[in-house]
This record gives structure tokens, C-alpha cells and sequence, in this order.
């Protein structure tokens, strides 16, 4: 008697898929075209092989919520005596498109994506968009108690430093501007394209025409973290926690 087993053969992006879940997330996928779509970004739209409903935008929408909720639900228990106020901000913290971007970063999430990344504030965007598809896709092909658990095993726990977010997570740029409307001063960010070279930027914090400091950075937008940051030291000033 002869037995036929038929086995769907994986292709090498499913074999890499597959592996990196477990890895990385903990997870055993079902559909793999859940998390082939996840990390598949619009700017690969268009190029004969994919359209619009390829990419991983619905599923964006979709792991944003579910991240939602169950960073809501971590942040109600580990900090009982928090009020609504402070665990909004504890959040936003958590769940912004930076710190999203960091996280995936951390989880080498970029190095799985699908897309066509410019600049390095593109990059950061894409890799913090897709992550939240990602969780979409888990969701989707997992359940939520599925989702719940890799947030708080994986993400919550190996990928981000929960304790710095709280603690330490400073919006300096917010706080330099809250400080100069209290001290009635005119508080002033330059940046522009560096001339020298052919890519990144350059930040300066002007205080009543004072320069406070200056930084130059690959993008706009860590040029201007890095300046505030700076001139909030040189003014002596005490950041105000949430």
C-alpha cells in the first residue's frame, strides 16, 4: 500500500517569513498572504505586479487599533494609581509613529518590508506604518488573544524599553516653545539643507537672535530633536514629566 502525502511546497519568501514570525514574534502563521501584505508598502504599487489593495494600508487601520487596546489595557494595570490623563500621554509615547518606527527597527522589521524607503524619515514612516500592519495580519490570522499576547511578550517587552518611554521620553522641542511663551522670548528653529554636503540637515535654536545651538543630522527631523535637545541643556532647564 502506498501513501501520497501532498505537501504545499513554501516559496523562499514564505520560508523567510515563517522563520522570522517565530523568531522574532512568536508566532506560527496560517495565511501567509496576510503578512505578505503587511509588508508590502504603496510605493511598490504600480509597477504591473501589484495594486492599491496589495499593499498594507487596510491592514495599517486595522493593527492601530488593535495596538490601541491593548497597550490601554497594559498601561491600566502596570500603573493603577495613574489617572487618564497621565496614561494618555504614557500612549502616545508608546504607540507614535517614532517610537513605532524604533520598535520595528529593533525587530528588524525593515529588513522584511517591501518598499521603495528614500529618505530617513521615510524610512522611519514605513517601518512604523508596517508594523502596525503586522499586527493587523497577526490578528487577522491569529485572533486577538493571539495579538494581545505578542504585544505584551514581544513587542512591549523585547523591542521597546517600556521604563525609558515612561520615564524618560522627553519632547524637548514642545517643552522649548512651552518655556519661551512663560518667559515671553522669541524662540526660533532654522534648519536648512546642509551646502557642503549632498545630503542631510542642519538645525539652529535662536533665542531672542541668541544662537543657542546647532546641529547637523541626515534628516530634518532628527536635526531639530537633537538642537532642542541641546539648547534645552544650555538653558539650564528642568524637563516636566507627564
Amino acid at each position: 500500500m502506498i501513501l501520497s502525502f501532498n505537501f504545499k511546497r513554501l516559496s523562499e519568501r514564505q520560508s523567510k517569513l515563517k522563520n522570522y514570525l517565530k523568531r522574532y514574534w512568536g508566532i506560527s502563521p496560517n495565511d501567509f498572504s496576510l503578512y505578505e501584505k503587511a509588508l508590502r508598502h504603496k510605493s511598490v504599487v504600480g509597477a504591473g505586479k501589484f495594486c492599491h489593495r496589495d499593499c498594507n494600508e487596510r491592514l495599517e487601520l486595522l493593527g492601530d487599533a488593535v495596538l490601541d487596546t491593548v497597550v490601554t489595557e497594559y498601561l491600566f494595570y502596570k500603573f493603577p494609581d495613574a489617572n487618564e490623563g497621565v496614561l494618555t500621554k504614557i500612549r502616545a509615547r508608546i504607540v507614535n509613529r517614532q517610537t513605532l518606527g524604533e520598535v520595528g527597527m529593533n525587530a528588524n522589521l525593515d529588513q522584511m518590508i517591501e518598499a521603495r524607503i528614500g529618505s530617513d524619515d521615510s524610512k522611519e514612516k514605513i517601518v512604523g506604518n508596517a508594523l502596525e500592519a503586522w499586527l493587523g495580519a497577526i490578528y487577522l490570522d491569529k485572533g486577538f488573544e493571539a495579538s494581545k499576547k505578542t504585544v505584551k511578550n514581544y513587542l512591549l517587552k523585547n523591542y521597546l524599553d517600556i521604563e525609558h518611554v515612561v520615564h524618560n521620553s522627553i519632547d524637548f522641542k514642545s517643552q522649548l516653545i512651552e518655556w519661551a511663551q512663560q518667559q515671553k522670548v522669541v524662540f526660533e528653529f532654522n534648519t536648512y539643507a546642509c551646502l557642503e554636503e549632498t545630503e542631510g540637515f542642519v538645525c539652529e535654536v535662536l533665542i531672542n537672535g541668541t544662537l543657542k545651538s546647532k546641529t547637523k543630522e541626515r534628516s530634518k527631523k532628527k536635526a531639530e530633536k537633537e538642537a532642542a535637545k541641546l539648547a534645552f541643556h544650555e538653558l539650564g532647564l528642568q524637563h516636566v514629566q507627564a
